[in-house]
């Protein structure tokens, strides 16, 4: 059964008659399509529940009667109903819907007819233009948010005493750059770890490699460096890779009698080294490939890397390239806090955080778990952990909106007594 108007809801709708053409005529069907339309403007993302999974959606495009959403990565399951959750103005919106069609990342929904379930925020949030946070990403998974815990428990049992130090506030970079090469070396004591110099000179094939890496972000996995197959064959796999693409690439451009010389002759240098086979796997800062680990076994040890062994160093450099980012978000945030996190508005509930750095905003889309350093005063900061489930882009600078999950009992009274100071002694709605 549809629902009547509430003060905010007419708000909203006062609002949203400014912004489009189409108006409200008073059927709900108008009421919730001026919704998805206020999610478009915003640029906002919003959770998709279809199956029980939880995934990121984003409106693209609005007809008469059906939403397109932008959905990475959705595969069809069989079901053709979902449920789409989001929050306009202090309420809390949540729908049942008809998918009409899944094609690649777009997702076809009907437009809903009727105000299903909506809930106003409890706690109104006040606005400050005094506060400042510091903050750091806490651990869930190495993909981030909620998705592939299988995967993230299997990584902890891999790498228990990596895992252990990664989970901590402030992980120590010497003591992860020990276990790191500890762990390399359990595979080869053959191994390099680079970090790409601007002006560095590379032969012709290191350049091509490091071409590959920066453009793909893959891993390379070299398994018989005695077969022109290992380098150029589709190795049908979906997280080694080789130089497949490269090589119908080059085909295309130059032919193929050209491409398969080229890596003939690479396949040739390598082996002149006493190459046998190798792994070659990025190390990100934030999103971006800044080095790698090259892992590789020679004629002189008589042994060939294999399959799990090329997996277990592309797990590890995830590993290391979150906790690099972590250490760089920490160091971030921490020396420049009055510039990169300045708190926006703020309640009992959560709260909204501006910062400037669009790395950092892409990057906390995935792994949105954070946990708050916030000074209410010179005496008492309140340490509180929180989900990120709003992204704003503003142009010049990005809004996030956190909601909390846990805090000590005395930080929520310490907040109380803030707000109420901050709000004219008027804390809800």
């Amino acid at each position: 059964m549809a629902i009547g108007r509430t003060d905010s809801m007419q708000e909203l709708i006062t609002i949203l008659e400014s912004l489009f053409e189409e108006t409200i005529i008073g059927s709900d069907v108008n009421i919730v399509k001026h919704l998805f339309y206020y999610l478009k403007a915003d640029n906002r993302e919003f959770e998709f529940i279809y199956e029980e999974d939880t995934v990121v959606a984003a409106v693209e495009e609005i007809e008469a009667h059906t939403v397109t959403l932008m959905i990475p990565d959705l595969v069809e399951q069989g079901s053709r109903r979902a449920r789409v959750r989001f929050e306009v103005m202090n309420i809390n919106y949540q729908f049942e819907v008809v998918i009409l069609d899944i094609q690649k990342e777009r997702t076809v929904i009907k437009t809903p007819t009727e105000l299903q379930s909506y809930q106003l925020r409890t706690n109104k949030r006040i606005p400050v233009d005094d506060l400042f946070m510091n903050f750091i990403i806490l651990f869930r998974s190495l993909t981030g948010g909620s998705r592939e815990v299988g995967k993230n428990l299997y990584a902890e049992s891999r790498f228990p005493h990596l895992m252990k130090e990664v989970r901590k506030d402030r992980p120590d970079s010497k003591l992860i750059n020990v276990m790191l090469t500890e762990a390399i070396e359990r595979i080869s004591k053959d191994y390099k770890i680079h970090f790409f110099q601007p002006d560095e000179k590379l032969t012709e094939y290191e350049d091509f490699v490091k071409k590959t890496i920066l453009r793909t972000g893959k891993s390379i996995y070299i398994p018989d460096c005695n077969r022109i197959t290992s380098y150029i064959n589709d190795p049908g796999d979906d997280v080694l890779f080789n130089y497949f693409n490269e090589y119908k690439e080059m085909t295309k451009e130059f032919g193929e009698e050209f491409a398969l010389e080229f890596f003939e002759s690479m396949r040739k240098d390598e082996s002149r080294d006493f190459y046998v086979s190798y792994v070659i796997t990025p190390i990100r800062l934030y999103e971006d490939v800044v080095g790698f680990i090259k892992v590789n076994s020679t004629a002189m040890d008589r042994f060939t890397i294999s399959h799990n062994q090329a997996v277990y160093i592309f797990e590890l450099a995830e590993i290391i390239s979150y906790v690099f980012t972590k250490i760089a978000i920490q160091h971030g945030s921490y020396e420049t806090m009055q510039s990169t996190t300045k708190v926006v508005d703020i309640s009992l509930d959560g709260l909204l955080f501006e910062i400037y750095d669009k790395r950092l905003f892409q990057y906390l889309k995935r792994h949105n778990i954070i946990k708050m350093f916030i000074p209410l005063s010179k005496d008492r900061t309140m340490i509180i952990r929180g989900e990120i489930i709003r992204f704003l882009d503003r142009g010049d600078h990005y809004h996030l909106g956190v909601n909390y999950f846990s805090s000590a009992p005395d930080d929520m009274l310490y907040l109380e007594s803030y707000l109420f100071e901050k709000s004219m002694k008027i804390l809800s709605e």
